[in-house]
């Protein structure tokens, strides 16, 4: 359910970065700055917590620790993400990157 939550903050977020007027003058993200880093970093947050889901649901359907930890790690990388743009987008990234540390941490898996 956290990791579900946590994918839909970060569509979320993608939608507002696609639609919403971020600036003054009414200019999306993506209007005010074309460059291509810029897309993959509104793209980044989306495919890596939809990541995270899956690998979570992997490791719950098949009792995997590797799915787990894989989901864990990826998760961290997200939340160093939202540290590393602090100033920028990773304000509106971080909850969700928190989100999925908690739910890949809370996934039980047992002994195999």
């Amino acid at each position: 359910m956290l990791a579900t939550g946590a994918v839909v903050w970060a569509a979320g977020f993608t939608a507002w970065a696609l639609t919403a007027a971020a600036y003054s003058d009414g200019q999306t993200l993506l209007q005010a700055n074309p460059e291509p880093v810029v897309r993959v970093a509104v793209a980044l947050p989306l495919a890596a917590s939809a990541l995270v889901w899956v690998l979570l649901n992997a490791a719950c359907r098949t009792n995997s620790r590797w799915a787990r930890t894989s989901g864990i790690v990826a998760a961290s990388l997200l939340v160093l993400f939202a540290l590393v743009t602090g100033f920028t987008i990773g304000l509106f990234v971080l909850p969700g990157a928190v989100a999925l540390v908690v739910a890949a941490v809370r996934t039980p898996v047992g002994a195999q």
